[in-house]
């Protein structure tokens, strides 16, 4: 299906010549009838097939005309076709909503990145006192206020949620340094959300919706379970001896909205790339893009804007954000040198992979863009790395096996209460170098992933960060 975008740009806009046709050789994600590219649909299949998720929404942005599609089913218990429409929690996406609703206040001069946290929050506290006093809101939005990240409980459901947990942030010690390198921060996002309900006197949910969700017409798109009830959304699902499950529970605690809370369409993320990619009223065009520059610890990669991840490797910028609610993960994104969004929302546990696949697919296939492979370093002193290091929710230890390096990585805690089914350990995965610090796990799989050993000031090896969270090494 189109998606009507809320602009006078609402027809295709093809690279090649006049009358529409691709560059030689390349296809295009859009077609001029408006549709997706059946190819990238059959893609979707193949992957989708490969990673066993139920069901997949996919939205194409391409030069100011959108258009999405849905595959399989909604839930495999009582199952509905996905399409466009069909609500997903996008989970971690909703991070970039909250730091443009920041950036909104930003540029009306209602507060400065570089903002103390405690100028807004006079009671805001974490286990470090020094940390408390000096961390600013440019330190939430790039992920670098270094104190424990996974931090979730639950506070009810009453509009003093959000104040809450920030309260509860006082038992939160440091993990990395402040300001010196970025670790995944789920709880820094609360500490965002919570100066959002201040500064404008109303609950996080109605700021989202007054200054973002409305005005961009993504019209349905909600934060609670009781929103859904009468209309068409997916359920998350994972493997349990060798079968689909569904994922419980749905629901993650209000205080954690501002970090994980919007659940939307394809079509309400094609909306949203409208204004991403080309504008809206809700923020000029000076403050939109400066958050697609790099704006965290300057030594450290890859880099991060202001809400966003960045990836300069396939020799043009995509800007992006994942998301990870319970079974159902998702990817936005952008590559603004080309107008081109990409969304893909899941509800398998291994969505990622296909999302991934997918994004590599779409770049290649359209603007012949792919980054460079790691290649195996065996020189890289892998010894030096061997160790256990931990966060609050995962013990990950790497070790010799054999003549082959290794990870295994341990729940402490389930980062859900209730989770079903548990998280369990993943032990024995193969480890290939690729750089000094850096290595693949599970290099050449489906499910590879990159990883980095992090040295501190003396040159000592400190930390592990793998899915962009530091581990302390004990």
């Amino acid at each position: 299906m189109s998606v009507t975008i809320p602009s006078d740009a609402n027809r295709c806009h093809y690279q090649g010549d006049q009358a529409g046709h691709s560059p030689v050789g390349m296809t295009a994600p859009l077609s001029p009838s408006h549709h997706i590219d059946p190819a990238l649909l059959d893609q979707a299949r193949v992957e989708m097939g490969c990673d066993g998720v139920p069901g997949i929404a996919l939205g194409v942005y391409h030069n100011g005309c959108a258009a999405t599609a849905g595959l399989g089913v909604t839930n495999v218990l009582h199952p509905q076709p996905v399409d466009g429409d069909t609500l997903f929690q996008i989970a971690s996406i909703t991070k970039t909503f909250t730091a443009t609703a920041v950036l909104q206040l930003v540029e009306q001069g209602r507060l400065n990145l570089d903002d103390t946290i405690r100028a807004h929050l006079p009671e805001f506290t974490v286990a470090d006192p020094d940390v408390s006093t000096s961390v600013t809101i440019r330190d939430c939005l790039v992920h670098s206020c270094g104190w424990e990240g996974d931090f979730f409980e639950d506070t009810g459901w009453s509009d003093d949620a959000l104040a809450a947990m920030v309260a509860r942030m006082d038992k939160l010690v440091q993990v990395t340094p402040l300001g010196r390198m970025w670790s995944y921060s789920n709880s820094a996002f609360y500490v965002l959300g919570r100066i959002l309900e201040v500064l404008h006197g109303r609950s996080y949910e109605d700021v989202l919706d007054e200054a973002l969700l409305a005005p961009l017409g993504m019209d349905g798109a909600c934060f609670f379970a009781r929103d859904l009830l009468h209309r068409k959304f997916a359920v998350g699902h994972a493997e349990r001896g060798g079968q689909t499950v569904i994922a419980r529970p749905w629901a993650m605690p209000r205080c954690v909205n501002p970090s994980g809370g919007v659940v939307a369409s394809a079509a309400h993320l094609m909306r949203y790339a409208h204004f991403q990619l080309d504008g809206a009223p809700v923020l000029g065009d000076a403050m939109r893009l400066a958050a697609f520059e790099p704006a965290g610890p300057s030594s450290d990669t890859p880099a991060i804007g202001l809400g966003w991840w960045l990836d300069d490797s396939a020799g043009e910028r995509v800007v992006s954000h994942t998301g990870g609610a319970n079974g159902q993960p998702c990817s936005f994104a952008m590559i603004p040198s080309r107008r081109f969004a990409l969304a893909v929302l899941t509800n398998g546990a291994n969505g990622w992979i296909t999302a991934q696949r997918l994004l590599a697919w779409a770049m290649q296939t359209y603007f012949s863009l792919a980054a460079p492979d790691l290649r195996a370093q065996p020189r890289a002193d892998v010894d030096a790395w061997l160790g256990t290091y931990e966060t609050r929710t995962e013990r990950r230890v790497l070790r010799r096996e054999g003549e082959r390096h290794v990870l295994d990585q341990t729940p402490l805690k389930q980062w859900l209460d209730g989770l079903d089914p548990p998280a369990l350990p993943q032990l024995g995965t193969e480890i290939q170098p690729t750089g000094p610090g850096a290595m693949l796990f599970a290099p050449g799989k489906r499910a590879q992933r990159v990883g980095t050993v992090l040295r501190n000031g003396h040159g000592e090896i400190r930390w592990l960060r793998v899915n962009r969270r530091a581990a302390l090494r004990k």
